[in-house]
Parts: structure tokens; sequence; C-alpha cells
């Protein structure tokens, strides 16, 4: 039997819809959570609390002001300065963010942490992390910075205690006692 071509169209139209509604409650809360979880916001771990030590030939190095670049979704800048014993600190750094739940959200955290001294710019920590959660490797680097600027500037690669196949890939002047 053959359908008479001038109604094609509409029976072709008329068995898409159908096939339509019988599949929209199968996906429709699929959709409405996707479609919610671009307004819920996230908990985004930008860098834990920072404890370190600046000295020059093992002298501490007191004054010195020191800069911590935090790039997620924009730059975030904040400032300290090194105390008498050349010891320098910052807070753990947080925010909610809805980027992890786009599709084409941002997808990685960078940490630059930086020192002037005599007109040269010393890198002490540069590193970018996937991760929105707290890295306990990351943690407990960046909780005994110990830099002297005398240091060449070496790329350090730290196992992922989450992921030990993985590394995380650190610049710095500074170095930790259990390397």
């Amino acid at each position: 039997m053959m359908i008479n071509p001038k109604l094609r169209k509409p029976v072709l139209a008329i068995v898409f819809t159908a096939l339509a509604l019988t599949l929209t409650p199968l996906t429709s809360s699929q959709v409405m959570a996707d479609m919610f979880g671009f307004f819920k916001r996230y908990d985004v771990h930008l860098s834990p609390e920072v404890h370190g030590r600046i000295t020059l030939d093992g002298e501490p190095m007191a004054g010195l002001t020191v800069y911590r670049e935090l790039f997620y979704e924009k730059r975030r800048v904040d400032t300290t300065s090194t105390d008498s014993d050349g010891s320098f600190n910052f807070p753990q750094k947080d925010i909610k963010s809805s980027a992890p739940g786009k599709l084409f959200g941002e997808t990685h955290v960078t940490q630059v942490i930086t020192v002037d001294y005599k007109e040269k710019t010393y890198l002490l920590w540069r590193t970018s992390t996937s991760r929105i959660k707290p890295s306990a490797e990351i943690t407990k680097k960046l909780g005994s910075l110990d830099c002297d600027l005398t240091m060449p500037e070496k790329l350090q690669h730290f196992p992922m205690a989450e992921h030990p196949s993985f590394t995380h890939d650190v610049s710095s002047i500074c170095r930790w006692t259990d390397q």
C-alpha cells in the first residue's frame, strides 16, 4: 500500500511527534538535571594555606613583598610581607563557582607565588592542576616552602597522592626537606 505523496509529510510529522512524546519522560529528568547544573555553585579549592621562608645565602630576608596569583575563571592576587625571620604565609583560598557544571567550564586552577628582590622576580611556586578539590601533595609542599634566592629555578615533579601514576609539575626556586 502506497501513501499518497500529499499525506506523506503530515504522517511522518505525526510519527516523529509520537516518538518524541514517548521518549520525553525517559530523558526529561536528565535534561532537567543538566539544565539546573548550570546554576549550581560548586566549591572550588584554589590554594591551601601557604607557609614559607625566604633567605639569601641562608640569611633571612625581612620586609619583602610576596605575591600569590590564583587563576580560575579570573585572576585573583593577594600579597603579604616577610617578617624578621623571612617567614610569610597566605590563608587557604576557596571560592564558589558554577564553572564546573558548565559544558565548557574552566578546567584548571593555576597557582603562582613570586617575590621581587633587587629588580628581579623570583618564582617561588607555579603549578596548574585540573583538581578543584585539595591535593594532599600540594597542601604538604605549600605548607613548607624553603626558598633561598640563590637557588636556581627548577621544574620538579611530585607524585599525586590521589593518583600515584600522575605527577604535579611545579616550577620553583624553593626546596623541601623530603626531596
